[in-house]
């Protein structure tokens, strides 16, 4: 008598459909950045993905939805990579270049989402962006917090929003670097963490590393 196969357990199922999800938003996000969101179609990111149009709308409604989860996936990754990189670090000094770091890591990660969540933000839809600013609080208060404490010591004297608004936006802008520009992203943090402080990159290496 042939033996029935078992249906794999709904735990599985739900580990299969969680991971297909996953490959479905990495290979939008190659996409959309390499072409950009106006000009990819959900149909080349399922030839992509090795799958039909119709399977991706089995777990996105629109393209609107899967652009909200790249960038939703790549405002994630930013935070994960700041956390990951101020895990120690106990001065303002050490954790404002953690920020930097952890920015900069993030950003030129190679799955592209942070890259993604910088360049189509505009694209997103009022409701997505405003639900994204939501969780993005978190990550700006972290900023804050730091760039206030970095005020207290007396190693900043701008307005600290003034500060976050022009470090993020000099952040972002390292994706119009040279590959040549990115090798060595510690030092660049160091090189970006002292203009912010009006000082060359060797005081502010040797100041955050005394701490």
């Amino acid at each position: 008598m042939t033996e029935l196969a078992m249906a794999p357990p709904p735990a599985a199922l739900r580990r299969g459909r969680k991971s297909r999800r996953q490959d479905i938003v990495n290979y939008a996000a190659l996409s959309f950045y390499e072409r950009g969101f106006d000009r990819t179609s959900v149909r080349e990111i399922a030839a992509n993905a090795g799958m039909t149009s119709g399977s991706i709308f089995y777990h996105f409604a629109s393209k609107d939805e899967l652009l909200t989860w790249v960038i939703k996936e790549g405002l994630k990754l930013g935070h994960e990579t700041a956390e990951r990189e101020l895990i120690g670090k106990t001065t303002a000094i050490a954790q404002y270049r953690a920020l930097i770091l952890g920015h900069l890591k993030a950003l030129h990660d190679q799955r592209h989402t942070h890259k993604v969540s910088v360049r189509e933000w505009d694209k997103l839809t009022d409701e997505a962006r405003s639900e994204l600013k939501q969780n993005n609080n978190k990550y700006r208060e972290r900023w804050l917090t730091v760039l206030a404490q970095l005020k207290a010591d007396g190693l900043l004297r701008s307005d600290i929003e003034c500060a976050r608004r022009m470090l993020v936006a000099a952040l972002n802008w390292t994706l119009h670097y040279r590959d040549m520009d990115l090798m060595d992203l510690g030092a660049l943090a160091d090189q970006m963490g002292g203009v912010g402080l009006n000082m060359d990159a060797d005081a502010f290496r040797t100041l955050h590393q005394r701490t």
